[in-house]
């Protein structure tokens, strides 16, 4: 499911293939202090936060040091998502996911009657397979002077699809959606 507070996170943080904080363990990217400030902001107004605190390691204390926290990872969503009043949000990171897609989606024409379906995987072996999907009508005598369609005449207008999907994959593809992971806890 696309998320507006994902759109916005991701244009904040601009990249979706890292994982964002505010500290310097390796595989984190440091959040800028402009950044820092824009997704605290969004933070706040979805989740209803009075303040946000990030967190440095995986778990820890308040800032009171009492008690013990662990933050948990989240999937934002624009209506499934618990609100916080009065309470302290304690990130920890920020995370995008790859690409996802509807599965009943995948196979729907894009354009033209045509699809460039995603990578997929078999869940067994994990070998990675992609297709391409070409809709047409067989054109029926409508007008009984016209000529009618041969096999060949067929053939070409497949051959023709499949060029056109061919010479502008992007085109044909499905419009997937980037999910946002959010490691958190509320005290």
């Amino acid at each position: 499911m696309k998320s507006n507070l994902t759109e916005k996170l991701l244009s904040i943080c601009g990249s979706a293939d890292k994982t964002y904080g505010c500290n310097d363990n390796n595989g984190i990217t440091r959040l800028t202090e402009e950044q820092r400030v824009q997704v605290e902001a969004e933070l706040i107004k979805h989740f209803e936060f009075d303040k946000i605190s990030w967190m440095e390691l995986p778990s820890g204390l308040t800032e009171d040091k009492t008690t013990p926290i662990v933050p948990e990872s989240i999937r934002i969503s624009d209506s499934d998502n618990p609100t916080y009043k009065h309470k302290v949000g304690y990130v920890y990171t920020i995370t995008f996911t790859p690409k996802m897609y509807d599965p009943m989606e995948i196979y729907k024409p894009v354009k033209d009657g045509c699809v460039f379906a995603p990578i997929t995987y078999n869940p067994e072996t994990l070998v990675p397979k992609q297709s391409i999907t070409l809709t047409w009508s067989p054109e029926f005598l409508q007008d009984i002077n016209a000529l009618q369609g041969t096999y060949e005449d067929d053939k070409q207008i497949i051959r023709g699809m499949l060029e056109k999907v061919l010479e502008n994959p992007e085109e044909y593809r499905p419009a997937g959606h980037v999910g946002c992971l959010v490691r958190y806890t509320a005290v």
